[in-house]
């Protein structure tokens, strides 16, 4: 069976992931740590088949504990492409669950703190990512981010401005037309190659523009920037919006 790509959350992380129906439940678990940076023997994780539902299948808490329960394959659960794996921090004393809040008591939401106090910090996300050499403390980051952008230089390739194409994200499907494939120096420095993509409905960020400079034309609230790998061209017409999802199988 072949690896699907998911949105793994938490309450402080938010990504697309690739997983394999053949990971066991205690492997899963071993690699959201690394996500989420909670520890497997404090995860509660709960899988949502459907984005648009709060509806969710349980797939661990800690009342199941027996190895037969840890040794589960992922396939017996159904999960489908771009779903969502939502992991929970049982332990409230854990350093997860006190970044951004352990300082400021009731106000943590409102708590500011400079750059340079916050990598001061030892209970901080970042310690942790370097303490566990991720991010961009892995040896390995520099060859990674390369390779990254050596592979949206190829995937951008494939896609040319007028393209019809659909993004697919924890929100649902979203169509539109490619306006711009470049690089956008706004966004990071102008290292990795970005597809300005002008959607029909308006479920975008922006109109095209960026930090008040102008890089493609559209509608207000209709553009984003997404990465090559993200953008889907090929034959994706504008949606009915009163079309019936009993209509579609």
């Amino acid at each position: 069976m072949s690896d699907i790509n998911v949105y793994v959350t938490s309450e402080f992380t938010s990504s697309e992931r690739r997983i394999s129906p053949q990971w066991t439940i205690e492997f899963l678990r071993t690699k959201l740590e690394l996500i989420t940076g909670i520890a497997p023997d404090k995860q509660i994780i709960h899988y949502y088949p459907n984005s648009k539902s709060n509806e969710y299948i349980e797939i661990w808490d800690n009342d199941h504990n027996l190895p037969e329960e840890k040794s589960r394959e992922l396939g017996l659960f159904n999960i489908v492409p771009y779903s969502r794996i939502h992991i929970l921090d049982e332990d409230s004393d854990s350093i997860m669950s006190k970044v951004n809040k352990s300082a400021a008591g009731e106000d943590w939401r409102e708590f500011k703190l400079s750059e340079e106090d916050y990598a001061k910090r030892q209970d901080s996300a970042l310690k942790w990512k370097e303490n566990n050499k991720l991010g961009r403390f892995d040896p390995q980051f520099q060859s990674i981010k390369d390779r990254n952008i050596e592979e949206n230089l190829k995937l951008s390739s494939n896609i040319s401005v007028g393209d019809r194409c659909r993004t697919i994200n924890i929100q649902g499907e979203r169509r539109g037309a490619v306006k711009f494939i470049g690089k956008v120096p706004e966004l990071d420095q102008g290292e990795q190659t970005w597809v300005g993509i002008e959607f029909d409905e308006p479920v975008g960020k922006n109109n095209g523009t960026i930090d008040g400079i102008r890089i493609f034309e559209c509608r207000e609230n209709h553009g984003s920037f997404v990465k090559p790998k993200q953008c889907e061209v090929g034959d994706f017409p504008e949606l009915d919006p009163f079309a019936s999802d009993d209509d579609e199988l």
